[in-house]
């Protein structure tokens, strides 16, 4: 059976009763970076505001923001320290209708995965099943995003720890399994001591065993990549030919490095301030968003309730590979 992507069920609000909800409400900003008191703070969820007697779905939402109404009928989801002083700012504390406001969390629910069966419990996975069928819908998954979409890894740095997870990583990134990269700076750190010395924190990345003064080499290495000037300029310099960093470099992938206060260092590319990086990042998640064509703000079942941003963003089709 081929592959495809969940398809998304939008609420019908006839069948929830929510025809004739009221508008929600809204309050201006009374300053920069500070929200009306009541504002709405949105969540994991598609939401979905009605305003002007028409449901609208907020495009690009994230959690622990608020939403925007723009003079255009655009609804953006900006974080509270965005805000400017007289934006229109969604207000309310319900999220299932009755105010305007409706979190939806079965856009992507199966009527084959429901049960009524109040002993459901017993037909789920335990600790002892197997979850070999995970991988191979995660490999489905990144095949069909490397044809139709955009693969954007976030990477901690325990995966540069190991020969064969630097290895296989490399080689998915060398066969178009990666769009982006996103990771603080000790994977970048790690991954190119690997490179360099063939150790992580100063263990052998293959036997694991600890080099003399093994602790110095990812200072080393910090050091090295600093007065080369960037990561690329390290590459070439030291001639590395191997790792996550090289790979991504090598074929052109954008990444991000954010950095912490704990951080050695740390490497050029890394960003220190904490927004800007998360800035950053947003642009490659956006990219991924953005990518499928035909994946919009979508409509009411029979097409009465309007988003009212023809082409906006869906959601759920990227693949964002935590690791």
């Amino acid at each position: 059976m081929a592959f495809s992507l969940p398809t998304y069920l939008p609420p019908d609000f006839d069948a929830l009763g929510l025809k004739n909800a009221p508008d929600a409400k809204w309050a201006y900003a009374p300053k920069d970076g500070v929200a009306p008191e009541g504002f709405h703070s949105t969540s994991m969820y598609p939401e979905y505001f009605k305003l002007e007697g028409v449901w609208r779905l907020a495009a690009e939402s994230r959690m622990d923001a608020s939403v925007v109404w723009r003079e255009d009928g655009r609804l953006e989801v900006v974080e509270n320290r965005n805000l400017k002083q007289g934006d229109r700012v969604i207000l309310g504390r319900t999220e299932k209708g009755t105010d305007g406001i409706y979190l939806h969390t079965k856009g992507f629910e199966n009527s084959e995965e429901s049960h009524d069966d109040q002993f459901v419990f017993r037909q789920g996975r335990s600790r002892e099943t197997s979850y070999a069928r995970d991988y191979d819908h995660l490999m489905e998954l990144l095949r069909y995003e490397k044809e139709h979409g955009n693969i954007l890894w976030v990477m901690g740095p325990a995966f540069a720890f190991d020969y064969d997870a630097r290895r296989a990583m490399q080689k998915l990134i060398e066969n178009g399994y990666a769009h982006g990269l996103l990771a603080g700076n000790a994977l970048a750190t790690h991954d190119l001591e690997g490179a360099l010395l063939h150790t992580a924190l100063g263990q052998d990345i293959y036997t694991q065993k600890s080099h003399p003064n093994g602790h110095y080499n990812h200072l080393d290495v910090i050091n090295k990549v600093r007065a080369s000037g960037s990561i690329p300029q390290f590459i070439n310099d030291y001639k590395i030919d191997n790792g996550i960093m090289y790979s991504v470099v090598k074929n052109h992938i954008p990444f991000v490095l954010t950095g912490s206060i704990r951080d050695d260092g740390p490497l050029p590319e890394v960003i220190g301030d904490a927004y800007k990086g998360q800035g950053e990042m947003r642009k490659l998640v956006k990219k991924c968003n953005d990518h499928l064509p035909g994946y919009h703000a979508p409509h009411d079942r029979r097409g009465e309730h309007d988003t009212i941003v023809p082409g906006a963003p869906g959601w759920n089709h990227s693949a964002r590979v935590f690791i």
